[in-house]
């Protein structure tokens, strides 16, 4: 009978190790190797946010620059800014990283609410430029299915891709490269770009980024030409 019971413990030791074993397993599942479906749930904290609105600005920036270097064959700055990155696609890569996970369990869901997104912020800022500025940074007229050439369907279809590309894929990797980065640097790196970003927004405030290529101007307005714009070529595309 003590032998009996002897066994028992050393079984019942058994299985509480092999328990152990099991939910140690399914705890580093769960923390570290998640399903790739499944990887970009997350919660972002504020530098991660901060270092990727930098990062999707400068993506659209190069996007745009390599669009007008390929078809016209020469580099253009785009934007109002001067440095090296675009606003709107930060703004709206940052805002489909907040997309709840009801939807983006489902991409097509996902693309559709990310198009609309992107569409509503990109109009509003061409409406607001013009109110502003006097100015269009952009114009759509000549593209199909285009909303008073402030959007089109054109580029809402590559806004939905890219900010499903920026839920699914970039996100969750720059997540995981900007935790990996010492906290002093990515903090330097952090502060530094805010300044930079923060001086050219005042002084393009003043000084916008204007010219050939670059905006499209109203003939409601008197106040969008300096001494080197070719008003009559940038009217011609913006009617």
């Amino acid at each position: 009978m003590i032998q009996h019971t002897d066994d028992n413990r050393e079984y019942s030791s058994i299985d509480y190790q092999n328990s152990t074993l099991k939910l140690h397993i399914a705890e580093k599942y769960k923390l570290r190797h998640l399903k790739p479906k499944h990887i970009y749930i997350r919660k972002y904290n504020i530098i991660s946010i901060v270092i990727m609105f930098f990062v999707f600005s400068f993506l659209g920036w190069f996007w745009e620059v390599l669009f007008h270097l390929v078809a016209d064959g020469s580099f253009i700055n785009r934007g109002m800014l001067f440095g090296p990155w675009l606003p709107i696609y930060g703004i709206g890569g940052v805002l489909s990283l907040f997309i709840p996970k009801t939807i983006t369990k489902n991409p097509i869901y996902t693309f559709v609410v990310v198009a609309i997104m992107f569409s509503v912020i990109e109009y509003s800022t061409s409406w607001f430029f013009e109110y502003t500025k006097g100015n269009r940074w952009w114009d759509y007229s000549e593209y199909i299915l285009n909303i008073n050439g402030r959007v089109c369907m054109f580029g809402a279809v590559l806004f939905g891709l890219g900010g499903c590309l920026c839920i699914y894929l970039l996100g969750p990797i720059l997540d995981d490269l900007i935790k990996k980065i010492p906290q002093k640097i990515i903090l330097i790196l952090c502060f530094s770009l805010m300044f930079l970003f923060l001086a050219d927004l005042i002084y393009s405030e003043f000084k916008p980024n204007i010219g050939k290529y670059i905006t499209y101007c109203s003939k409601s307005t008197v106040t969008c030409i300096n001494d080197n714009y070719d008003f009559d070529y940038h009217y011609k595309d913006f009617k």
